[in-house]
């Protein structure tokens, strides 16, 4: 028997090694890497995107977006979600690892028998375990795919927040946004009214026909109508807000009012592309896998015969005070050992389904690979794009505002017709608008760059092998 025993913890242990990833497998995400890698150089460096994502919003220094972000990880439904994941990734893990190890029950009997016209009484007290182990190692793979995934499952945990993060500080950089347009359509509504104003005098006095009153006062109406669906985009960035934070719609349209968060001008970095590879979601890919593999291995552990170990021990006596003494001790070891003979159908369609699933994770770790390329390529192209975009529409705005103030005094000495008042007008609009979307779009371009490196982690924390 206990050459048994010791052959069966060998092999369960033998075949319980680590297992590794495909080589072919890290090769191609390498090779895909290496040749899909763009833009990861001519960055200054700075250590930002080498902080934790619970901390990367603090370095814009604006008040509503930490409260926004903060409320957001403590209230989001998704981190919940996730959050609820974890623990009952946890609770599988500490219950796979308890199939480890024997289990053992304890327990009381006391009997009254009515015999040869009396009754008499036995006691009893009795301690069994017992411990059932595959050859195949079955119980080790198990726990090891357990453990794997829950580590993916923290990743997940780790994945989510940084994306809700990010969310919530994009959709207040596009609240900003929302209200400096409001701001925009406002002050050139005035302009409006007062080209309105001036045209009326000017028809009045016969110095211009009744096409440029009218003409005046269509823009004047038009740019309220404007206005009023600017004001709609406001209330639906703030409905958003309020739905990733968890707060009342009041609370977050009560909130103090403040120019457009820009992002720190150190915060671009040279990145290399390793730095990919600590992803949350790709680490918790490639953890799915290494899940898929060990539970592959469960799977054929289904061919190899299983021992089973039984025993007791405990006491027995007439009397309670006679438990525990000389010659009433019981006790009994099993050994069993049964092999699969007529289920192997069975076996074999449970390791391809296993198979299977392996195949998939191996497709959702590559695609997670890609997907993580193209967002870091776009959220690094978009910056430098953004970035060489800035000044130049500054000037633009400048420029066209003097164009049309320039216009509106040459209108009211009637040195140019109302046409050329409402070009230049117009182009002033459309320059403060591209101008007011170009900061939003550089705000955006560095959250999104955050994200696509998983909010900066250089380490994944917390997670315990239990």
């Amino acid at each position: 028997m206990k050459s048994l025993v010791y052959l069966m913890i060998t092999s369960m242990v033998l075949t319980g090694c680590s297992v590794t990833l495909p080589t072919d497998l890290e090769q191609k995400h390498q090779s895909l890497i290496a040749s899909n890698w763009k833009h990861g150089q001519g960055f200054e460096t700075d250590r930002a995107l080498r902080e934790p994502p619970s901390i990367w919003w603090k370095r814009w220094d604006n008040a509503t977006l930490s409260f926004l972000v903060s409320k957001t990880l403590e209230n989001n439904t998704d981190i919940a979600i996730a959050t609820a994941n974890l623990r009952s990734a946890q609770a599988a893990l500490t219950r796979a690892k308890s199939n480890l190890w024997p289990s053992a029950n304890l327990g009381g009997n006391a009997t009254d028998r009515w015999q040869n016209h009396d009754w008499t009484q036995s006691y009893s007290v009795e301690t069994s375990a017992s411990w059932s182990l595959s050859f195949g190692g079955r119980e080790w793979s198990e726990y090891s795919a357990s453990k794997a995934s829950s580590k993916a499952k923290y990743l997940d945990l780790e994945d989510t927040q940084s994306a809700m993060t990010s969310e919530v500080a994009k959709t207040y950089i596009l609240l900003c946004q929302a209200y400096e347009q409001v701001r925009i359509l406002h002050q050139t509504l005035r302009s409006y009214e007062e080209g309105k104003n001036l045209a009326q005098w000017r028809y009045q006095a016969g110095l211009v026909s009744v096409v440029d009153a009218e003409q005046a006062n269509a823009s004047f109406e038009s740019m309220k109508a404007q206005i009023a669906t600017a004001e709609h985009t406001v209330f639906a960035y703030q409905t958003a807000l309020a739905r990733m934070t968890v707060l009342p719609l009041s609370e977050i349209q009560s909130l103090p009012l403040s120019p457009m968060p820009e992002a720190p001008k150190d915060i671009a970095v040279s990145i290399p592309a390793e730095t990919l590879s600590l992803r949350p979601d790709v680490l918790a890919a490639r953890e799915e896998v290494v899940a898929a593999l060990y539970n592959v291995r469960a799977a054929k552990a289904d061919f190899f015969p299983t021992l089973s170990l039984t025993g007791s021990f405990g006491t027995a006596a007439a009397t309670v005070g006679a438990l525990g003494a000389s010659g009433t001790g019981i006790g009994a070891l099993i050994g069993a050992l049964s092999m699969p003979i007529l289920n192997w159908g069975d076996a074999v369609a449970g390791t391809e389904v296993q198979k299977a699933a392996l195949d998939s994770a191996q497709a959702q770790y590559t695609l997670t690979i890609m997907k993580a390329l193209e967002e870091t390529e776009n959220a690094l192209s978009l910056v430098r794009t953004a970035q060489k975009r800035y000044v130049s529409l500054a000037r633009a705005q400048q420029s066209s505002q003097l164009t049309a103030k320039i216009a509106l005094q040459q209108y009211s000495s009637g040195l140019t017709d109302y046409q050329t008042v409402l070009t230049t007008q117009r182009s002033w609009l459309s320059a403060q608008e591209v101008f007011n979307s170009n900061k939003a779009q550089l705000a955006q371009a560095y959250i999104d760059l955050y994200r696509a490196l998983g909010g900066g982690w250089t380490r994944t924390e917390g997670i315990k092998d239990n």
